[in-house]
């Protein structure tokens, strides 16, 4: 386990967990805004192998999925569920009190992936940035996801810039309940009436829902805590990610109280079906390659 803090802002990094960010806590409120179910010991190390289920072992945090979500067969190669950065130890390259460098070599497909969290010395920011290297003559589509489980509370805010909404899987829904797609922050039920998607329901709800949205106006995501209204803000190029999943069990599966922000580059789930429309990222043969994307606490 590695610490990054400064004044404002502390990361806990897992390396052997997907070299994720495991908690981020605001140091000024003592406030920590990522998610864990109410079984995680974050004392406890896990291996697991590479194609193990996503759901089943899911234990919170900010995960990333690469270079696929869905499972299956693209291109000659069996991609595993949710890919393969989330489930397997990372190696730690550099690290410092701001700044740490990690590296995992995929088994799924020829790729190098580096992933630097470099936390602001002065303010509560810390970028994160990703470097992809194909070391093959393949020409590589990919994916790549945030999967940052966020701690909610009732009243809470679903912050998005103008965008288009449209449900993942309307049998999910529960919220939304036409597959049409609409203007953030309006959907419609499944009777017709107008909903609001901004403002997070109680875990009494039992509600969930899944959707993408596109056409973002500005980079930028996150959720404003309506108790201290303070704000998790994730900011990045669209460019690098020009779509955004989100995620949300108020108590409706698995009876979870959360909510997961997914910047992305690629739309839909499934990766053979996001190639065919043209929405998948791209590595090229031999080519080196970086995205990042900076969380702040406002």
């Amino acid at each position: 386990m590695i610490t990054l803090e400064n004044t404002d802002l502390q990361l806990t990094i897992r390396p052997d967990l997907g070299g994720r960010i495991d908690q981020l806590v605001d140091r000024q409120t003592n406030r920590s805004w990522l998610w864990h179910p109410p079984t995680y010991n974050a004392a406890q190390r896990r291996e697991l192998p590479v194609g193990a289920s996503f759901d089943e072992h899911w234990s919170g945090g900010w995960d990333e999925m690469f270079p696929n979500d869905g499972a299956g067969q693209f291109q000659g190669r069996d991609l595993v569920d949710h890919g393969e950065l989330w489930s397997q130890a990372w190696d730690v390259i550099e690290s410092s009190p701001l700044h740490v460098k990690l590296a995992y070599s995929c088994q799924t497909v020829p790729i190098r992936v580096e992933k630097t969290i470099q936390l602001d010395d002065t303010q509560p920011k810390a970028t994160i940035t990703y470097q992809f290297e194909n070391t093959s003559a393949d020409t590589i589509p990919f994916l790549l996801k945030q999967h940052c489980a966020i701690a909610i509370e009732a009243g809470d805010e679903i912050l998005l810039p103008d965008c288009v909404v449209e449900p993942a899987f309307l049998d999910f829904s529960k919220i939304i309940g036409r597959q049409a797609k609409t203007l953030f922050p309006k959907a419609f039920a499944a009777d017709g009436s107008e909903v609001d998607l901004r403002v997070i329901p109680p875990e009494s709800s039992k509600l969930q829902e899944f959707y993408y949205t596109s056409d973002l106006a500005v980079g930028q995501c996150g959720i404003r805590n309506a108790r201290s209204q303070s704000t998790l803000l994730m900011q990045f190029d669209l460019a690098d990610f020009p779509y955004v999943w989100v995620f949300q069990s108020y108590g409706g599966w698995r009876d979870f109280y959360v909510l997961v922000m997914e910047p992305c580059t690629t739309i839909p789930f499934d990766l053979a079906e996001a190639h065919e429309k043209g929405t998948t990222a791209v590595l090229k043969p031999k080519e080196i390659q970086t995205r990042s994307l900076t969380v702040s606490i406002r």
